[in-house]
């Protein structure tokens, strides 16, 4: 796994994706949303022709809703979507999750700059909607 990552504000937290799953950074444009859906799927996008699922990452984690400001388009395997995040802070080298947590949707946690920051684990994450789980 590459040290780069793409550091996010979600919930008022910081998390990272890896670099290499990171497909593109969008403003937030207009999102349909979907009837029926989990309350994490703020609804379907229209990027460039490519209509994906747009997920709520703070909801997904179990924080709460916010105000995404930005989409991060993502991939793993043949799964791609989009995160709706508050902010993205900056692309970095960070060193490998030593702190084990209690989500299912992270890798695990590291200090930068005394800030903790959960790394995503994008095929938990994407899965977890294309399988119908509801968070």
């Amino acid at each position: 796994m590459s040290s780069m990552h793409v550091r996010v504000r979600a919930g008022n937290e910081h998390y990272a994706l890896p670099v290499g799953g990171v497909r593109e950074i969008a403003k937030l444009g207009e999102i349909t949303p979907v009837p029926g859906a989990p309350a994490v799927v703020l609804g379907v996008w229209n990027l460039r022709g490519d209509v994906m699922a747009v997920l709520d990452l703070a909801t997904l984690l179990g924080l709460g809703g916010t105000e995404p400001g930005r989409i991060v388009v993502v991939e793993e395997g043949d799964l791609h979507g989009g995160l709706a995040v508050e902010s993205v802070l900056d692309v970095g080298a960070m060193p490998e999750p030593l702190e084990p947590t209690d989500s299912e949707f992270l890798l695990g946690a590291v200090l930068v700059e005394r800030v903790p920051v959960g790394v995503i684990d994008l095929g938990a994450v994407l899965g977890a909607v294309s399988t119908g789980a509801d968070q």
